[in-house]
């Protein structure tokens, strides 16, 4: 399907902004002119005028600056302001189109704005990328670093299936982050942060994530595994399993004989995450 979203903002419930305002100032910051600006937009003079007149005095700041010439005359130059609504219309329309398209795509979870960004326009080198919703903080010492500026902060995650992981961070980057109970997060972490195991591990830092081996393409030296983490406690079984990406050494894969379908523990440090959120 092809779906088109249309922003309007309107200023005490009358339109201030739509697709066809924006059209006229983007003609004129291209051509100067109002006049100009209007016919390559499709509308009248008038209108145009009318257009401009009314957003220049329904907000504080102005968005065009025109010199008197008579009809046809004169110049026309968009504000410092004109210039950001435009900027600030373009991302919006890039935004509408991500949620969009998140909407007809229904391995995306669309739980919150970070999760459609996430998929759509995030792009990192962690190929792992869980969203979930931090359920409790934990501010600790870890046994190595008793510093107090490096006092880290221990944080229980639930995806959006149920499943709790933890993530460690520094409790400065908390604060940075303004990490609080509640909040969506993106959790990411590195393929080659992740071990594989046949059983669970006796390791309270550790994530140990039950998961089928969905796909495995090796060389002499390497195995990258593709796991579909099991959904145990689904809530959408519409949207599609969570896949967690793996990078070990080849011999270690012969010895776990790993198989496609096969059950294992995909298992990465809280200390491997890095933790992405909205401000």
């Amino acid at each position: 399907m092809d779906l088109k979203a249309l922003l309007t903002i309107s200023v005490a419930d009358k339109v201030f902004a739509n697709p066809k305002r924006i059209a006229l100032l983007q003609q004129i910051q291209a051509c100067g002119s109002i006049s100009q600006g209007a016919k390559l937009a499709g509308m009248s003079y008038k209108t145009a005028w009318d257009s401009v007149k009314d957003m220049n005095t329904r907000l504080p700041d102005p968005v065009v600056n025109s010199e008197k010439g008579g009809k046809g005359g004169g110049g026309a130059k968009l504000t410092a302001f004109g210039e950001r609504l435009l900027q600030m219309y373009a991302l919006t329309d890039q935004m509408q189109d991500m949620v969009l398209a998140a909407l007809q795509n229904q391995t995306i979870p669309m739980n919150s704005l970070l999760d459609v960004m996430g998929h759509l326009a995030l792009k990192t080198s962690a190929r792992n990328q869980l969203s979930g919703t931090i359920m409790s903080l934990e501010h600790t010492i870890s046994a190595v670093d008793t510093i107090p500026d490096r006092l880290n902060s221990r944080i229980q995650v639930a995806l959006a299936n149920g499943l709790t992981l933890h993530a460690t961070v520094t409790q400065s980057s908390c604060a940075r982050l303004s990490l609080t109970v509640g909040k969506p997060i993106l959790l990411l972490f590195k393929a080659p942060a992740v071990s594989i195991t046949r059983d669970k591990i006796v390791d309270e830092n550790s994530n140990q994530v039950l998961s089928v081996v969905h796909e495995i393409h090796s060389n002499s030296q390497t195995t990258e595994v593709t796991l579909a983490i099991l959904d145990e406690h689904a809530v959408a079984k519409s949207i599609g399993p969570k896949m967690i990406y793996a990078s070990i050494d080849t011999q270690l894969a012969n010895q776990l004989q790993l198989v496609v379908g096969g059950q294992y523990y995909a298992v990465f440090s809280s200390t491997q995450t890095i933790i992405a959120c909205m401000s």
